[in-house]
């Protein structure tokens, strides 16, 4: 790689060189991240001539055409009429921003989150008693306070603003001054090949975002667009309604099908794969067709999974699976499986679902072990062989259910929510079922997870945090019903449900894993003794619906 060239560009400079769609994004680079927050954050520190860091490009001529990714998102597509190629290897994310301020257009980033680059504004009257606070935010615009960026660097700028004081007027102008007038530092390379530019990419990045074994397989995939291959199968899983963030688990499926799988446990490296599928095309181009066929196959596979995951465990999107990488090991069954799984084959799934989440099996040192062991299993399970799905040791329900709070993300916490999904909870002043997932309720949202016995109440009695945000102490209502209780006890506000349709309060008590009986927890008079009694029959009622589901021992008994 021949030595760097750096120099100096201000913003204004490279505005005209992105409408001249001179910027490429090269297959190895990720999508754009940053949320809107994020994007006003460098541009606050632009306003206040703070480093933000260089651009780094990788200049090449334009036989080097097909490593560029053509579907940006977020800036231009590189146009064919350039003389040469500039590709971004490290900078996108500060360069999609630089765009956006100026073209304001709505995107979604990578995770599928939606950012309005028009609500990227410049605060007009500062706060006097804090010169930190931020000159660039991110919201709604309002005349004449909070004026977009986008009408401040317009070429016409003055005619958007409209009727302006002459104060105001200054103050846009100095805004405009600094952005446009601000230098950024720009390192140039050429004659580098692509493994020495996949190795930049890496080291640069190590720093700032986290580079996933993803990302630097996808980096080492020359003459593979594997990045797009895998941002279009997860665009079909979002067109389903089904939110998956990253890319992980899907290369990583493609691995448990594609590669040996090692006895020992430890799975094919990413990069390991990357480097041997180029090589392998490098020799034959008929190589490519192979790997495309194979990644069709896994693609169909990849769905089922997803699907099956959706219509028997209630996983409404990616945090309601204990694990991401879950897709990756039953993607495997569904790869070598013809048709829907048998009865047999759905009792065994249903063991490995449960088990997996509530025994953390794919969290912690040496889950790729276990992620190994079950692709193994599904392969075999998919093939017809009588195998059982082996679970280690039980768990100790008071760790496992007791103590998880219901704000973590862990396997544990997401499946409890699976659970509670999976009882059809009703609403508590009548039997019918509420609509889980639709405008009455959205499991994930806060204002629908229920304190049985209500954190303000425990908390002015005395007890600690970590008891009243317990997952025995959570259930899943509307938020009206979650208002109307407020503060109150939970022989309070259930006397009053249970009045209003003494028949049906069973049935409706039994949708929410609470106990109901005469002598139990929610009906005693004393708080701390109620809720301590409430506790341990919840935790009760919650093992035996888990291993109801599993349909296998799950829990140790004291």
């Amino acid at each position: 790689m021949d030595p760097a060239v750096i120099n100096r560009w201000r913003i204004s400079t490279i505005h005209k060189h992105l409408e001249d769609r001179r910027f490429a994004i090269p297959k190895l680079q990720r999508n754009f991240v940053w949320d809107g927050k994020k994007a006003a954050n460098l541009l606050d520190s632009v306003y206040r001539a703070m480093p933000i860091g260089s651009l780094f490009l990788w200049e090449m001529d334009l036989n080097s055409a097909d490593s560029i990714r053509q579907s940006t998102n977020v800036l231009p597509s590189f146009r064919d009429g350039n003389e040469s190629i500039w590709f971004v290897i490290d900078g996108q994310q500060r360069l999609s921003v630089l765009y956006q301020a100026l073209k304001a257009e709505k995107k979604k980033n990578d995770f599928g989150r939606d950012i309005d680059f028009g609500h990227l504004c410049f605060v007009v009257n500062q706060d006097e008693e804090d010169e930190f606070a931020p000159r660039i935010v991110y919201r709604k615009p309002v005349p004449k306070q909070f004026i977009p960026l986008s009408d401040i660097l317009a070429p016409n700028w003055k005619k958007r603003l409209g009727k302006q004081t002459v104060r105001t007027v200054k103050r846009v102008r100095e805004c405009r001054n600094k952005l446009l007038k601000y230098t950024v530092p720009i390192v140039r390379v050429q004659k580098a090949n692509l493994g020495e530019i996949g190795e930049v990419f890496t080291r640069l990045n190590s720093t700032g975002i986290r580079v996933s074994p993803a990302d630097r397989a996808i980096a080492m995939m020359g003459k593979l667009d594997v990045r797009a291959m895998a941002d279009e199968l997860r665009q079909k899983i979002r067109d389903g309604k089904f939110n998956l963030k990253g890319l992980g688990p899907i290369l990583f499926g493609f691995i448990l099908v594609s590669e040996k799988l090692n006895p020992k446990g430890d799975p094919p490296k990413l990069v390991a794969l990357a480097k041997r599928w180029t090589h392998m095309i490098e020799e034959d181009e008929e190589v490519k067709d192979k790997f495309n066929k194979l990644w069709s196959r896994y693609q169909k596979a990849f769905l089922s999974a997803i699907q099956y995951l959706r219509d028997r465990f209630h996983v409404k999107d990616e945090s309601y699976l204990p694990s991401a990488n879950m897709l990756a090991t039953l993607s495997v069954f569904f790869y070598h499986q013809k048709g829907s799984p048998n009865a047999y084959q759905a009792r065994e799934i249903r063991k490995w679902f449960w088990t997996t989440g509530i025994g953390k099996r794919y969290s912690g040192a040496g889950y790729h072990k276990y992620i190994v062991e079950d692709a193994k299993f599904f392969r075999s399970l998919a093939e017809g062989s009588q195998v059982h799905f082996r679970f280690g040791e039980r768990v100790d329900p008071t760790i496992a259910v007791q103590a998880e709070q219901y704000q973590a993300k862990s396997a544990r916490t997401r499946s409890f929510f699976c659970l509670l999904v999976s009882r059809k909870p009703k609403y508590l002043d009548n039997n019918h079922a509420i609509p889980i997932g639709s405008d009455v309720i959205s499991p994930s949202s806060e204002t629908h997870r229920h304190h049985i016995f209500p954190q303000a109440l425990l908390k002015k009695h005395g007890l600690p945090s970590n008891a009243y945000n317990s997952l025995c102490n959570i259930c899943l209502i509307v938020a009206t019903n979650n208002g109307e209780i407020g503060k109150k006890r939970p022989q309070d506000y259930l006397a009053v449900y249970k009045a209003r349709d003494k028949d049906h309060f069973p049935s409706v008590m039994k949708s929410h894993l609470i106990p109901y009986d005469p002598d139990s927890g929610v009906w005693m008079d004393d708080v701390k003794a109620g809720f301590k009694e409430f506790r341990k029959e919840r935790l009760r009622l919650i093992c035996q619906a888990i291993e109801k589901q599993a349909g296998i021992k799950i829990f140790s008994r004291s």
